[in-house]
């Protein structure tokens, strides 16, 4: 049966690797960079998507470009309380995300609205055995990756992430490559969270399992939680180990509460190593 857990494996993953591309943009812009409003996005994402398509075929594409400009619109507002209110970027990405919950409180206050059967056979579709949420996972990954490691906005970011300072005196806008990565983040995690509504439908609690999630992708995968650096393959390959881990708990029947326990174990475990080799480098 490992054919087809990894599959399964597959397709799970694909939902956290859109927003952990997404996070990891933002984490590589450094300063202190982090998005910890993608959970809210994306249960809000869920709401409005699935509350513009109404259970019509016809609606579909209104209520994904719904979801994706939503999301767009919070890294808008994430970007603008953080650059130009100069307010830190955890407090302002976490108070954004508070305000995007109660919006998710309201919104499913009397909510109705239904997945179309088209847009749920969509999500769940496979092409040669291979889940089509994956392929497109693997496609935004592969498009990142060209980006960050290939074209001028990436080198442009790693520089950011590197010195804010000797990136603005090199002539890079520091305040357009922040705002971009967040743009990306927001819009990824509206994606993912339309996405994951098509198979389990909207939810107040659809993008909770995503926070420490979002991040620890990023961690694992060998990106730098002090920005410069990213590994796009390994945001891929922490995604499909944590989901693995979590299968592992269901045939172990160990509860799934321990998934948050090994993952903050984890990142504490990585977070330290990597800071004893920037200690050693310093050395």
């Amino acid at each position: 049966g490992f054919g087809g857990t990894l599959s399964a494996a597959v397709q799970v993953s694909s939902f956290l690797v859109l927003v952990g591309v997404g996070q990891m943009f933002v984490i590589t812009a450094g300063n202190g960079n982090i998005d910890l409003s993608i959970p809210n996005v994306m249960s809000l994402a869920g709401f409005v998507g699935v509350g513009a398509m109404t259970g019509a075929h016809g609606s579909i594409v209104i209520g994904v470009l719904d979801a994706l400009v939503l999301g767009l619109g919070v890294g808008a507002l994430n970007a603008v309380v953080i650059l130009i209110l100069r307010v830190p970027p955890i407090i302002a990405t976490l108070s954004v995300g508070l305000l995007l919950q109660s919006a998710v409180l309201v919104r499913a206050t009397s909510f109705t609205g239904t997945v179309p059967q088209a847009f749920t056979t969509a999500v769940d579709a496979r092409v040669v055995g291979l889940p089509v949420i994956g392929l497109v996972a693997a496609g935004v990954a592969a498009v990142a990756a060209v980006i960050l490691h290939g074209a001028r906005f990436g080198r442009q970011l790693q520089a950011v992430g590197q010195s804010r300072e000797a990136a603005n005196l090199a002539g890079v806008s520091v305040a357009g490559t922040t705002t971009a990565c967040y743009l990306l983040s927001g819009t990824l995690a509206g994606a993912s969270g339309i996405a994951l509504s098509g198979v389990t439908g909207a939810s107040i609690t659809l993008g909770e399992p995503y926070l420490l999630s979002s991040i620890a992708v990023v961690v694992l995968g060998g990106s730098l939680i002090m920005g410069g650096r990213s590994n796009v393959i390994g945001v891929w390959a922490a995604a499909l180990f944590l989901n693995l881990m979590i299968t592992l708990f269901y045939v172990l029947h160990l509860q799934v509460a321990f998934q948050d326990i090994i993952e903050g174990l984890l990142l504490i475990v990585v977070l330290s190593a990597a800071g004893s080799e920037r200690n050693q480098g310093k050395i």
